[in-house]
């Protein structure tokens, strides 16, 4: 911590931020309660993962508008811990709603089986392409097939396996089919030679289901489209309410911090309340296996959130002592919006949001694709190595960009991305993606510090957490949604493992042009700030302090960029 002469008349709590970082830990904990499972929920509910990743990629777009808008109005009102609160309460409401709603309603899978001829059996129905994979790619972790078939008085099953040797599949003529492809499945004479008088009836009616109830669904009832469009709007709305909150807690940090590079150290301890908290929540589940475990520890440290914030200092707003009172409003932003650093700025967020979209999630269901049965571990594993990551890379936030400095930092960000994404595609045994993922301490530990400050420092007194609320709306909404859009047709339609080299050349490229961007203004900033400080004493500044310059006041910012035109 920075030492100062007032630090001794301070108390311990205030001396140590004891309740900032309560604050960040409660508030990242009932986050670490709702995050790893939201899409488990949503999918154990009765959700396709079609209409999954259709309200994933909605939600990333109105996270780049709600993100701002939460922030504009913190701004406004002069009330950011009330905004905060707020919050806090619309989206615990929202995801209690989700959680507490019935399950999506649907039959089971009606087949058909037939005696083609004798001693080979058929068996026949449609459903979507899930149904066919992602059991069948499990069978070797205990996944299987049950078909229940009856006929009059007589009722048999029998399990079997698919796979992509013996399937025969054709999609639906009609474009209203409700279950995407027709499927035919042998069926060995062994799983039948026990049921008598088969021969003498050419079909048979059978349901299937699977050993894992949510990979196998039919045709859903009635009036469930009400219930689907209810969670989604939940989901979006929610999610998206919390995303606002979370950037709007970097504003907080640097509201009732002395200095701005003491942040890192603060938020180190949200990372840790998220993996505590994560970790007991699911071992706790597993004692009582109810969805009422999420509910109620996710509304209990909401609650407690919400009292810790109530007690956050703010601080006075600096700048004010060296500015003019500006009038808050959209012109405002404008202007600032039109300054080539913030420019420069706003364009590598959206670039490293791009990738969080090509991260999150198809890092995941690749190692899902490649390990089926170890698909979990392997990601615990590595979401745990990344974990540590982060908590080192933000205790140590301050001293690795004053020594590298922004532009080197932002520069090494692109390199570690593309080390990553090069490592996924370059690699075949997920197990080695393990050393990989201490690349999060870049990713995402110095990342997250290097945006919240660089945000908080160019940003005009009163429009902190707008511009906070810009940043974390672009990484996370605007450039993840886009990265999202991508990387889908590129995992899809062309080919999965591509999709990471793809990612891994993008980064070299972007580091390759920010580091030419970077030469190109090191010499005139260097030699701008001889000649400002000419008068008392010659000092170059080092790079942590090139390009992020306060911006005093509108019109000294105006100027300068009349000055850089000419």
């Amino acid at each position: 911590m920075e030492s100062s002469p007032d630090n001794s008349k301070l108390s311990f709590i205030k001396r140590h931020h004891v309740i900032l970082k309560t604050h960040y830990f409660l508030f990242f904990s009932a986050f670490g309660v709702v995050f790893p499972i939201l899409n488990l929920t949503l999918r154990s509910h009765g959700l396709s993962n079609t209409e999954i990743s259709i309200s994933n990629t909605v939600l990333k777009f109105l996270i780049f508008l709600t993100n701002p808008l939460m922030g504009f109005i913190a701004d406004k009102s002069r009330r950011v811990l009330l905004t905060f609160n707020s919050l806090l309460v619309i989206y615990s409401i929202a995801f209690t709603i989700l959680f507490l709603l019935p399950n999506i309603k649907s039959h089971h899978i009606q087949a058909d089986l037939h005696d083609l001829k004798h001693s080979q059996y058929v068996l026949d129905f449609c459903a979507s392409q899930e149904v066919v994979t992602k059991c069948s790619s499990r069978s070797a972790c205990g996944c299987s097939y049950q078909a229940y078939c009856h006929r009059e008085n007589v009722s048999f099953n029998f399990t079997f396996t698919m796979n992509s040797y013996n399937v025969q599949k054709r999609l639906k003529d009609t474009l209203n089919s409700k279950c995407g492809i027709e499927y035919r499945v042998p069926i060995d004479e062994v799983l039948l030679k026990n049921i008598s008088d088969f021969q003498h009836s050419s079909t048979i009616k059978c349901e299937i289901t699977c050993s894992i109830s949510f990979f196998c669904h039919g045709i859903r009832y009635e009036k469930q489209m009400i219930y689907i469009a209810v969670y989604a709007i939940l989901y979006i709305v929610g999610y998206s309410l919390l995303a606002a909150a979370n950037a709007m807690g970097a504003s907080i940090g640097f509201a009732s911090l002395p200095h701005a590079d003491l942040f890192g150290k603060q938020r180190v301890w949200g990372t840790i309340g998220f993996g505590i908290i994560a970790l007991t929540t699911s071992r706790i589940y597993e004692l009582f296996h109810s969805e009422y475990v999420y509910v109620i520890m996710f509304n209990l440290i909401t609650l407690l959130t919400i009292i810790a914030t109530s007690f956050v200092t703010i601080r006075k707003n600096e700048k004010k002592n060296n500015e003019k009172k500006q009038k808050l409003n959209f012109s405002t932003l404008l202007l600032l919006l039109k300054n080539i650093d913030v420019i420069i700025f706003l364009s590598i967020t959206f670039l490293w949001g791009m990738c969080y979209g090509c991260l999150h999630p198809y890092m995941a269901l690749y190692v899902d694709e490649i390990a089926p049965c170890q698909s979990r571990s392997i990601i615990g594993s590595m979401f745990f190595i990344a974990s540590i990551s982060e908590v080192i890379a933000f205790y140590c936030a301050k001293r690795v960009i004053n020594f590298f400095g922004a532009n080197i930092s932002s520069i090494i960000i692109f390199l570690a991305f593309s080390i990553r994404f090069g490592g996924y595609y370059f690699i075949p045994n997920p197990y080695f993606y393990l050393p990989l993922e201490t690349t999060h301490f870049f990713c995402f530990g110095i990342l997250y510090v290097l945006i919240a400050q660089k945000a908080d420092l160019i940003a005009p007194a009163g429009l902190s957490s707008t511009l906070q609320g810009i940043a974390h709306g672009i990484i996370h909404g605007l450039g993840c949604g886009i990265g999202l859009l991508v990387s889908s047709y590129i995992y899809i339609a062309i080919q999965q493992r591509l999709l990471f080299l793809v990612f891994s050349i993008l980064n070299i490229i972007a580091a390759i042009f920010y580091s030419i961007y970077f030469l190109l203004t090191y010499n005139k900033s260097a030699i701008k700030t001889v000649a400002v400080t000419n008068n008392n004493e010659i000092v170059i500044e080092e790079d942590t302090n090139l390009n992020q310059e306060p911006l005093p006041s509108l019109p000294m910012m105006a100027a300068n960029n009349t000055e850089n035109k000419q």
